[in-house]
């Protein structure tokens, strides 16, 4: 490690408290805002020009830092795709584009950055499971990237949730890749982190709010998995590499199986997948009193507490087992969510009840 490890993500986060106030102005005159509606808590119109104030700040920081010849694996092309995914979310933010429209777009995505060699080439033991075939590599990349992106996505909910998210599991990927040796993966994620921790003095303020957008929470999404699969394959070789699966596995945990969790229960309910509603993660803990800023810290604590269990059942009986605990805590923790939610629902159905029998008429 060396200067540039402190200088960029200083450089990104002074970059990004520069250029979202005057992206916040722009967005108020060309109509880029989130209006308030019935599923939205906020009531004033509110900036999407969080992710692209990352983006720009970012690539600012990258360009100061990083030497002219540097190439991990074809990142020029991967910053491509990124700028693709973002312009994809801004146009989101403006015309609110088809699920199917932005899923075939990410597919795309996510072919062209297994074309450029990163790609899930093993289960590496987990469940018995090790080498797959060419066409099942392929296969599981382009779902994975593609649904760990949507997944991302859908977390961004409320306050300081996305950006938690994001910065706590670019923090572990950092660790990860000083163990592996990446240090300029290591400078890459610490930049991304200083750019989202400005980021948030924006999305947690009052009287200056933004918010990331869809164009900032399919690019941070995108950046993480993409980051997490060229972790695993820089890891192969060495001692570490269960190590590292465990904390790629348990930063994605929590939002790929809030999303299966979601759609699973949409399907069974009959309705689209894609459907908006309030079953989310982030919906459950609000339903427990909690304001934003508090519940995007237990969602995040849960993260950590997912990587806690699965590290010290990953020490006592291994990577599989670790999996399981990391899947049963995640599955412990919404089941009482979703039946606290129930109770609330029944209180209130109770007391709208209760009110009507008061003010009916009487004989």
């Amino acid at each position: 490690m060396n200067s540039l490890h402190f200088i960029g993500p200083l450089a990104a986060f002074l970059i990004t408290l520069l250029v979202i106030p005057v992206l916040r102005k722009i967005a108020f005159r060309i109509n880029m805002v989130d209006k308030p509606n019935l599923r939205k808590v906020h009531t004033t119109p509110i900036p999407l020009v969080g992710g692209v104030g990352i983006f720009i700040a970012t690539t600012m920081a990258l360009g100061l830092a990083l030497p002219f010849e540097f190439d991990i694996l074809g990142f020029k092309n991967i910053y491509f795709a990124i700028s693709i995914l973002l312009m994809m979310g801004v146009i989101d933010d403006f015309f609110e584009l088809r699920a199917t429209m932005k899923l075939a777009i990410q597919l795309i995505l996510a072919h062209f950055i297994y074309s450029q060699g990163i790609k899930i080439e093993s289960f590496h033991g987990i469940f018995g499971l090790y080498e797959m075939a060419e066409w099942m590599q392929y296969g599981l990349t382009v779902v994975v990237i593609a649904g760990a992106v949507n997944a991302f996505n859908l977390m961004d909910g409320i306050d300081g949730l996305a950006a938690g998210l994001a910065i706590a599991g670019l923090t572990v990927f950092t660790f990860l890749a000083i163990l592996t040796n990446q240090y300029l993966l290591v400078l890459i994620f610490v930049i991304y982190i200083g750019g989202l921790l400005a980021f948030l003095r924006f999305n947690l303020s009052k009287s200056q709010k933004v918010f990331m957008g869809d164009a900032g929470s399919l690019m941070i999404g995108f950046i993480l998995v993409v980051s997490g699969i060229r972790l695993i394959q820089a890891a192969q070789s060495t001692t570490n590499i269960s190590l590292v699966i465990l904390g790629v596995m348990a930063v994605m945990l929590v939002p790929v199986f809030d999303a299966l969790r979601v759609f699973r229960r949409r399907v069974k309910s009959g309705k689209s997948p894609f459907s908006a509603d309030k079953t989310h993660l982030h919906h459950l803990v609000l339903t427990t009193g909690l304001r934003h800023k508090a519940s995007s810290l237990g969602i995040v604590g849960l993260m950590t507490g997912i990587l806690a269990i699965g590290f010290i059942s990953y020490h006592v009986v291994g990577l599989t087992i670790a999996f399981v605990a990391m899947l049963v805590l995640f599955s412990v923790a919404t089941t009482i969510l979703q039946f606290h939610n129930r109770l609330m629902l029944w209180k209130n159905k109770i007391k709208s009840m209760e009110i009507s029998s008061d003010i009916s008429p009487r004989e």
